[in-house]
């Protein structure tokens, strides 16, 4: 075979692949930065070229070997591998990267109906892909023939070794390995065995403190990744013991050396009536066995090495309340501590959870750790992660990509125990007999089928069972929070999944509202952890998840284990989680405007017959559902619309504006700075009025419908389309716009005018606020008496505008913030850290509809719909509450199944603004109507 280089299995190996017209192909790795693997080295390639096949290889700089050197051994580098029979790679592709009609091979993490596999699964049917599954290429006992295993063991080694050393002195223990490095800092195994030497040699020399020596290591299984880690290990100085003796080495063994034992099934298992153990009882009935693990010996261990495949019904290596009980208060805290040397709070201070098994054998390791952010600190007492490693708890490395950091060691490794097999995968031909042809293969090459002319394998068929199964018995502990450790609350098969994403203020009311319902179960995924847990903890059937949104594999995989997704982040994230939620086939609300990337990804969901509901905050969203009701009210009395002016202001209460803009901030002020400067379109009169950027504010002028309030209004985006999107083509005006109190806009506008608005780098190192005026001014080294006066005649003697200026701080001479580099930034940094909204302070929402009618007498009249909403003090914002409520009240009717359109949808129907309208009155928000008749 190919592992074989001798030159008579190359004319053998030659002669069976120069039979079969195949062209093969090595995939580009994508799934992240750190993917530097490939499934075959250079020399590989080398061989299966001179038996006569066509390698192509996508051009990568990240890949570990260099182009050149695959080119040299005959390869093409070429982008476009669409001429390929036969494609390779060592990770999944996107579902969107996959090619009609190929034999692939790789990874694809389907085999246990893995929720965030499923939609690259479903995409290999639709394209009638035949999939190969390195991970089921086993011999007749199940033994992987083709695998990483044995360098994701090494690597996880390494990594945990330099965890250990952190978290000791984290504690308060310096020690050797701190002097290790994580593997990727090392080209090759050779390179970190001088290193290991040296710590051994400082261990026999100076030995560790007895507070937290002697070492001792846990290994569990036998395979592979268990023997790559204890190859690290045994150049330590070590010592194997029995799992029995772990007690005594460690209260009385040598510090000068590591002890280790190695748990296998028939020294780690017992069944629970006392028969005893055998591995044919054990494969038949796991589920009347525990694990001795937590009781007998992880008391013992300072580091877990768990190297052990997972499934249910096994007994987990360590459980959540193993974990409670393990690392309470001083479990194995040494006496007698002298002055100056710390009190070690338990024996166990790191675990390397190399199989990575998502809620797996480590029921608490629940989310994959990354190369770049290697370890997390977890508190079993709040089920929470930290990056502080001085708390409670133990520190978890769980990356689930462990080999690419020794990528050209473990594609030689790979690559070696691919090629005798790769003859058998390339004489696979993509075609309806396929099936048929399994039966002629190798077992090892038909055994790793997984799909083939658009069907499952036979015998893969059950995926499709454990699906279903998923689909009716969810529960929290494998879709929730309780990924990270926070809150472990089990979910009925009843029950429906909801993922909040965002825990701003705007989340509290879209909580509360729907865990009114006990059947409904919300995960709030947030960046912040603190922010996250504070509001779950406040409700029930609630848990929070620390989600990185631009983790797309991650994010994936939490969106398939829920039912409908919220999305309350800004908008320019919509389109990638819309993008995701299509995948996996998974509804997604938001309270933002429908862009047309959105409506593009929407028309894709459709067919699939997904629903995208946007535009269900307060504006935009009840104001849609009171202008279509208002409509639909004339409309029955057969009036005729004639004119539509729309203005909404989220500002604070009036108490509260004391201050040049009149205004105050909820969140990062950059958004509504770029509203400022953006563009605006309406009509009026029939004719459209284009209001060009930078032009807006002068636009603004009195709004005297409540003139109490003291208010201004200017046009906002593209109004034009409502009158199609409202169906009032009769009307000859159509405007929306913005309420802010009188002032604010001749405010901005002044800033604008400074010049404060623009975007081009300068340098702005040690600057001042009054340097960066006076430098907009023209003359930096001016005087403070001579920038003002300056400033008022820039403004042509109007002292609002120079005041305006002086009063935000603009004249100071306190430096600004580092980082900074042109003055729109400047101007955003400057109103963040000065008009924020207070938390003791509130706000009030105005939204006004004016519609002129003419009915079928003649006699025109305006209809005008006004609703004031206050915040409460010392509870929900007005803003939260007319954005959160909507977005809750839509989330239950679309669980409900009260919508039925599909696809990207708005609320300009009767089917959701009618019932949206009268939840909102029992929540009190209650519009207040007049109607005006001309006087003359």
């Amino acid at each position: 075979m190919f592992l074989t280089r001798t030159a008579s299995v190359a004319r053998v190996q030659s002669a069976a692949l120069s039979r079969f017209k195949t062209t093969l192909a090595i995939r580009r790795e994508t799934i992240n930065v750190w993917e530097r693997r490939a499934p075959l080295a250079p020399h590989h390639v080398k061989e299966i070229v001179d038996s006569g096949v066509n390698v192509l290889v996508q051009p990568s700089t990240r890949r570990a070997y260099y182009m050149q050197e695959y080119e040299e051994v005959g390869a093409v580098i070429t982008e476009d591998i669409s001429s390929a029979t036969h494609i390779i790679g060592v990770k999944a592709p996107e579902p969107e990267e996959l090619i009609e009609d190929k034999c692939y091979a790789f990874f694809s993490h389907t085999i246990k109906a893995q929720p965030e596999g499923m939609p690259l699964l479903d995409e290999m049917l639709r394209k009638n892909i035949t999939l190969l599954d390195y991970e089921k290429m086993t011999n007749e006992d199940g033994i992987r023939n083709v695998a990483f295993g044995h360098y994701a063991g090494i690597a996880g080694m390494i990594n945990v070794l330099h965890g250990l050393g952190l978290r000791m002195l984290s504690l308060g223990v310096t020690s050797p390995f701190l002097h290790i490095g994580l593997a990727h800092n090392y080209a090759t195994v050779a390179d970190v065995v001088p290193v290991l030497h040296r710590i051994g040699e400082s261990m026999k020399r100076y030995k560790l403190p007895k507070v937290i020596a002697p070492l001792t290591f846990s290994f569990t299984g036998s395979g592979n990744v268990s023997q790559g880690a204890r190859s690290v290990f045994e150049h330590l100085p070590h010592e194997y013991i029995e799992p029995s003796e772990m007690k005594q080495a460690a209260l009385e063994g040598d510090p000068s050396i590591c002890y280790a034992t190695v748990l296998s099934r028939a020294n780690s298992m017992e069944r629970i009536d006392g028969k005893p153990y055998s591995p044919e009882d054990y494969n038949a009935n796991a589920d009347l066995y525990k694990n001795i693990f937590a009781e007998k010996v992880a008391p013992y261990t300072t580091c877990l090495v768990n190297g052990l495949y997972w499934e249910a019904p096994a007994p987990r290596v360590l459980s959540d309340e193993d974990a409670v009980r393990m690392f309470g208060k001083g479990s194995q805290a040494k006496n007698n501590i002298m002055r100056g040397i710390p009190q070690i709070p338990h024996k166990m201070l790191a675990i390397s959870d190399i199989t990575c098994d998502i809620g797996g054998s480590i029921e608490f390791s629940n989310e994959p750790t990354t190369v770049g952010s290697p370890f997390q600190l977890y508190d079993p007492k709040t089920r929470t992660v930290h990056n502080d490693f001085s708390r409670d708890g133990v520190v978890v490395m769980s990356i689930d990509n462990l080999p690419c950091q020794l990528p050209r060691e473990a594609t030689e490794y790979f690559g070696d125990c691919l090629m005798p097999h790769i003859s058998d995968f390339l004489s696979l031909k993509h075609d309806k007999h396929i099936v048929s042809q399994l039966k002629n293969t190798s077992p090892c090459i038909s055994r790793a089928i997984i799909t083939t002319n658009g069907e499952l394998a036979p015998d893969y068929k059950y995926i499709s069972t454990l699906r279903k199964e998923q689909e009716l018995q969810r529960i929290a502990m494998e879709t929730t929070g309780a990924a990270r450790g926070m809150a472990t609350k089990e979910w009925r098969s009843d029950n429906k999944r909801v993922l909040l994403l965002g825990s701003g203020l705007v989340s509290e009311p879209v909580v509360e509202y729907l865990t009114r319902s006990p059947d409904v179960r919300i995960t709030v995924g947030s960046n912040d952890e603190a922010q996250a847990t504070a509001l779950a903890s406040k409700y029930r059937n609630t848990v929070p998840q620390l989600i990185d949104v631009g983790d797309r594999r991650n994010l994936s995989a939490e969106i398939a284990k829920h039912d409908l997704v919220i999305s309350l982040l800004p908008h320019t994230m919509h389109p990638f989680i819309a993008e995701l939620c299509v995948d996996a086939r998974r509804n997604m609300l938001t309270a933002s405007y429908a862009t047309d990337a959105l409506r593009k990804i929407a028309k894709r969901g459709a067919q699939k017959g997904i629903m995208m509901l946007n535009e269900v905050g307060l504006d935009p969203g009840i104001d849609h559902f009171l202008a279509m009701n208002l409509f639909d009210e004339i409309k029955q009395n057969n009036g005729t619309v004639e004119s539509f002016e729309s203005f909404c202001g989220g500002l604070p209460a009036p108490q509260f504006t004391n201050n040049p803009l009149r205004y105050k901030f909820t969140w990062f002020p950059r958004g509504v700075l770029l509203n400022v400067l953006s563009e605006a379109k309406y009509l009026k009169d029939g004719k459209e009025v284009n209001i060009e950027s930078g032009s807006l504010m002068e636009a603004a002028r009195p709004f005297e419908v409540m003139p109490g309030f003291n208010l201004e209004c200017y046009p906002n985006r593209d109004s034009t389309i409502y009158k199609e999107a409202y169906g009032i083509e009769s009307a000859h005006t159509v405007l929306r716009g913005t309420l802010r109190y009188k002032g604010y806009s001749m405010a901005m506008d002044s800033l604008m005018k400074l010049g404060l608005f623009k975007s081009d780098k300068i340098n702005l190192s040690g600057y001042s606020w009054a340097d960066l005026t006076k430098q907009l001014l023209g003359n930096k080294t001016m005087t403070h008496q001579e920038c003002k006066s300056k400033l008022l005649s820039h403004f042509n003697g109007d002292r609002f505008r120079a005041s305006t200026v002086i009063k935000l701080g603009l004249l100071d001479n306190e430096p600004i913030p580092a980082g900074i580099n042109n003055p729109l930034d400047a101007l955003v940094e400057r109103l963040a850290s000065s008009l924020m909204m207070p938390e003791d302070e509130t706000d009030v929402i105005i939204m006004n509809h004016s519609v002129g009618v003419r009915l079928p007498s003649g006699k025109c009249e305006t209809h005008r719909s006004n609703l004031v909403v206050y915040g409460e003090e010392g509870g929900w914002s007005a803003m939260s509450k007319t954005v959160g409520l909507p977005v809750g009240i839509a989330a239950e009717m679309m669980m409900n199944g009260d919508i039925k359109e599909r696809g990207l949808v708005l609320p300009l129907s009767k089917e959701i603004y009618k019932p949206m309208l009268k939840k909102l009155e029992s929540e009190g928000i209650v519009e207040r109507r007049e109607v005006e008749s001309e006087d003359f």
